[in-house]
């Protein structure tokens, strides 16, 4: 780049007829050092969200029902029964039982902010070093709650959640608004030795810290949400649930010369590659299962009460017991059926996998046929990646790992190409 250089990419936003500006600019202070760094808005045009921000997805064009399969139980029917005659005609349609989706008329579209800083240095021949400063700023991002959310019960009150709700012969009214916001902050590194004898060498690491108030609808793990408590929006914000704070991947990669005459049968073309993965555990959000005359609505998240730190003390956790049941508690008080924990509180396992390729042309010399031969290891070093754990304090099983991620897995492969 030529000293102070600087780049505009600024647009006119194709419907709200709005600038969006993109900028950059790059300064080479000597050969082997040059700054980068660039601003940009970028406007969101499609929420992917599935059906759940779809105005059409409403009645009496949907009608939801339900038959109860459960063998015995009245209304089951089998199979050779078919179902009943008239089951979604409009005329059943009714919002006690049907979810009605609400996006208000004064939506605006959402916008994120992106901008970094870059310092790129040659450390020696063909060995680059990136040092960057990365962050964005999502507003107005669409978030998901229930319109029609109840109020708390009362001491000794038995209602049910619909006989509490505030629009009455409506149950789940979902709202599609500008209810989300999200901050991204990181150092992202790379160090890259550019291909030279062979070898290849890639280095990448990131240490960041992700911020929202929901994640995506269609996102949602170990026991988040993409749904809000819209009458108290602000205890929402927490880690995302995609925030990993350190990520390390390190590739390497070796091709052998061609060789000559037999050599090239041998030990020639012969090519390998390393790829070795570490990344902290995802976020895992507290939860638990209140009664349903105790629920605000039936398709948010509850979180409970803790009273310390809810991961076991390192020396004494293990599968069994990850998560600490002393320090996570039910909440009594029905007058606040959400707890003090806060959004995505926990942590789950750290990951560490390494995964290997090795791979042979064989020149066939007819015509242009070759034959190519490929093995592949995920996992080499067999290392056991727990899951996450059973997030939700009313389960049995809760702060306990079930599952893992694969194990070693080796695979060959031979193809003919011609």
């Amino acid at each position: 780049a030529k000293d102070g250089s600087i780049y505009d990419r600024s647009l006119i936003h194709p419907d709200r007829n709005n600038f969006a500006p993109r900028i950059g600019i790059a300064y080479s202070i000597n050969r082997r050092t040059v700054i980068r760094s660039a601003y940009g808005i970028s406007y969101i045009q499609f929420n992917r969200l599935g059906g759940e921000n779809v105005l059409s997805y409403n009645g009496p064009t949907i009608v939801t029902v339900a038959i109860n399969q459960t063998p015995g139980n009245p209304g089951f029917r089998p199979t050779q029964d078919g179902y009943p005659a008239n089951l979604a005609v409009p005329e059943n349609y009714s919002p006690l039982t049907s979810r009605v989706t609400f996006i208000p008329s004064d939506f605006r579209t959402p916008y994120v902010q992106s901008w970094h800083l870059t310092i790129q240095r040659e450390l020696a021949r063909n060995l680059l070093l990136d040092v960057a400063y990365v962050g964005n700023h999502g507003t107005k991002l669409m978030a998901l709650g229930d319109w029609n959310q109840a109020r708390p019960s009362r001491v000794g009150e038995s209602l049910t959640v619909d006989q509490r709700r505030p629009i009455q012969g409506y149950s789940f009214i979902e709202i599609a608004y500008n209810g989300n916001s999200s901050s991204y902050n990181a150092l992202q590194t790379k160090l890259e030795k550019r291909y030279a004898r062979g070898v290849y060498l890639l280095n990448s690491f990131t240490w960041s810290k992700s911020i929202d108030f929901a994640s995506g609808h269609l996102e949602t793990g170990n026991g988040d949400t993409s749904r809000l408590n819209i009458r108290d929006v602000r205890n929402e914000r927490g880690l995302s649930g995609y925030d990993r704070p350190f990520n390390n991947t390190t590739t390497v990669t070796y091709q052998a010369p061609k060789g000559r005459g037999a050599g090239a049968y041998l030990w020639g073309r012969w090519r390998a590659s390393l790829i070795n993965s570490m990344h902290s555990g995802q976020p895992v959000n507290l939860t638990y299962g209140p009664a349903a005359n105790n629920q605000l609505s039936t398709v948010l998240n509850y979180r409970p009460n803790v009273i310390g730190d809810p991961m076991t003390p390192s020396g004494q956790r293990g599968p069994n017991n990850y998560l600490n049941r002393a320090t996570v508690l039910v909440p009594t008080d029905v007058t606040h059926p959400y707890g003090n924990a806060g959004r995505n509180t926990a942590r789950a396992s750290s990951l560490y996998q390494a995964d290997v390729r090795l791979q042979k042309t064989f020149p066939l010399h007819w015509e242009k046929s070759r034959l190519e031969f490929q093995a592949e290891c995920f996992n080499l070093l067999n290392k056991t990646n727990f899951a996450a754990p059973a997030s939700s304090r009313s389960a049995a099983n809760f702060g306990t790992i079930t599952s893992a991620y694969p194990a070693r897995i080796i695979q060959f492969a031979l193809r003919f190409a011609f």
